[in-house]
């Protein structure tokens, strides 16, 4: 197990230290039918070691917002809250978008604790309303 979980899993200042910012991962282009615009804010809520390998961790998120989406009632910019189940063609696919625009954030994040990028990965994502 690396440096860092161990610290994170011992010290409680620590993980309170990196649970507390909330990120925000915004792109809103002009046009209705940008495919990439998404608006949300998370959180990191839990960091473990990755099941696969022994140096990677892990990182689960809590989401709100709002994202494009495949639904016919978009707001007037074509975004849909992510909360809404009918507004996406899946969660899987919902969830997997998440994790492309939120784990640039968490890796640059984690980087200041000394945690390589290329270890790093978004694990559980819980959609809720507010943060």
């Amino acid at each position: 197990m690396s440096k860092f979980l161990e610290s994170y899993q011992e010290s409680k200042k620590v993980r309170d230290l990196i649970k507390q910012p909330t990120f925000r991962s915004k792109n809103i282009s002009g046009t209705y039918y940008y495919y990439d615009n998404h608006d949300l804010t998370f959180k990191i809520t839990h960091i473990k070691p990755h099941v696969r390998w022994v140096s990677d961790i892990q990182v689960n998120i809590k989401v709100c917002g709002r994202m494009k989406g495949w639904a016919w009632d978009t707001d007037r910019d074509g975004m849909n809250n992510i909360k809404s189940t009918s507004s996406f063609r899946s969660a899987v696919s919902r969830n997997k978008t998440i994790r492309q625009h939120t784990e640039k954030e968490v890796k640059k994040y984690l980087r200041l604790f000394g945690v390589k990028p290329y270890n790093v990965e978004v694990g559980k994502i819980t959609v809720v309303d507010s943060l």
